[in-house]
């Protein structure tokens, strides 16, 4: 399959909600009310750093996502999804490189993300080469990718 990637634009803000609401369903429904309060302040993240927001696209089907933040000398990967469709067919892994390429590109050498222990998507970031770093309060298994 191939994809293509663009940066986000504001009315692709409705697929990316769809696809954190699901996410939140299927991993941690216990959540969920937490997370719809806090809509606002998810709301708020994404556009702040929406120059960051990759779309993922299959002849010109939205299939999957991905947003990255600066975080204390690095580059965090906050959020990354897929359409229930496009799971198992590279969408995730190529979404996963780019958010590499485009952190390199801007200078970070040290990559970061957190992914629930329950949940199959840490073996691709491990594939990937992320090292697991430990968990954070919550439960989250933290991961580190080193570029230099």
């Amino acid at each position: 399959m191939s994809f293509s990637f663009r940066p986000a634009c504001i009315t692709d803000v409705p697929y990316v909600q769809r696809g954190e609401e699901a996410y939140i369903r299927q991993w941690e429904p216990a959540h969920e009310a937490r997370w719809r309060e806090d809509f606002d302040r998810h709301l708020a993240r994404w556009l702040e750093h929406f120059e960051r927001l990759t779309i993922a696209e299959h002849e010109g089907e939205s299939v999957g996502y991905s947003l990255w933040l600066p975080e204390e000398g690095s580059a965090e990967l906050c959020t990354l999804g897929v359409s229930v469709a496009w799971r198992g067919k590279g969408v995730g892994a190529a979404l996963l490189q780019r958010y590499i390429a485009d952190a390199r590109q801007e200078g970070y050498t040290r990559l970061k993300l957190s992914v629930r222990p329950d949940n199959p998507a840490r073996r691709l970031y491990e594939r990937a080469g992320f090292e697991p770093q430990g968990s954070d309060a919550l439960g989250y298994r933290q991961y580190e990718l080193r570029l230099d």
